[in-house]
């Protein structure tokens, strides 16, 4: 089924007819106009989106009055586009997908002219515990093997036809297992590593706080801290961790560097706060650390157990 449209009323009631209802924003461009071209593969619809600058709001209200229960995956064709859910915010470029839960409100940003393949099921049609879904939305997959083996299976399905019967309902069901297999590989340990890296780029940058990371990750400040609400330490307690372990180095790598130098290269200003935070992490002073390791260090150089080399 193949329909076009001018117009925002028009196009409006076209996206609520073929997917859910949503606000939609016109963008500064040119008037709204609309191409969509659909058919069914089992319980999964396949859609072709086309259209011009707009914003898409899937909004608490329209939730209330419209409840379609749906779980959508947008594979981008063209143009420049961005979805926030769940506190995260994924631009998604050109050849990537993500996957978006109607029951929850959501946007789609659109800059320009643009096109997405669109795919919905029926959310208990898919496999998944819909209590993970909120750990898998606005994760955009592109790279890697699952992604290019989702990405193709996709594409295929844009190809074909209409797909009905229990060959349809096995098509359907092994996609929606290929694209959730593929953005499971970055939620939520992946994001917790990428978290991690930017902090080791980081750790001598003054600015390096929650807000930085969560705005470099995409991620809003909520959803940052409930990635670290299992792991041993809190953020700021892990960031203050590795800046205090870089010290420490720093402290044996270059004994006649003043200990304030080496606290203010990792960020901290007051030395006093500095011996505090190294005394309760390595329960002495950096003074004695430094002190104590310089002897060890002669020590085995005397004897012949270090050499001047190591």
């Amino acid at each position: 089924m193949e329909q076009r449209v001018e117009g925002l009323p028009g196009w409006r009631d076209l996206i609520r007819d073929r997917f859910v209802a949503l606000d939609i924003r016109p963008g500064n461009g040119p008037a709204v106009r609309g191409h969509v071209a659909s058919h069914a593969v089992g319980p999964l619809l396949v859609a072709d989106v086309r259209s011009v600058a707009q914003t898409f709001h899937r909004t608490p209200g329209l939730i209330a009055r419209h409840g379609e229960d749906r779980l959508q995956v947008a594979l981008v064709r063209a143009g420049e586009v961005q979805l926030d859910q769940d506190g995260r915010v994924a631009r998604v470029p050109p050849g990537s997908f993500v996957v978006y839960d109607t029951t929850r409100p959501f946007t789609w940003t659109m800059a320009g002219d643009w096109r997405m393949n669109v795919f919905t099921w029926r959310r208990d049609a898919v496999p998944v515990d819909p209590r993970r879904l909120p750990a898998l939305t606005a994760l955009p997959a592109h790279d890697g093997a699952s992604a290019l083996v989702a990405r193709t299976a996709l594409t295929e399905l844009t190809r074909s036809g209409p797909l009905g019967g229990s060959e349809g309902l096995r098509v359907a069901d092994r996609v929606a297992e290929l694209v959730l297999a593929a953005v499971d590989l970055r939620a939520p340990s992946d994001l917790v590593r990428q978290v991690l890296d930017l902090i080791e780029l980081k750790l001598d940058d003054p600015g390096l706080c929650p807000g930085m990371i969560a705005r470099a990750c995409h991620l809003s400040l909520r959803s940052l801290y409930r990635l670290f609400a299992d792991q041993p330490r809190s953020l700021a307690r892990w960031i203050r961790h590795r800046r205090l372990e870089e010290a420490r180095t720093d402290l044996v790598a270059f004994p006649d560097r003043p200990i304030a130098v080496v606290a203010a290269r990792y960020c901290f200003s007051d030395p006093t706060v500095f011996a505090r935070a190294f005394r309760d992490e390595y329960g002495c002073s950096p003074r004695d650390f430094r002190h104590g390791t310089q002897r060890r260090v002669s020590g085995a150089q005397r004897t012949g157990l270090l050499s001047c080399d190591t």
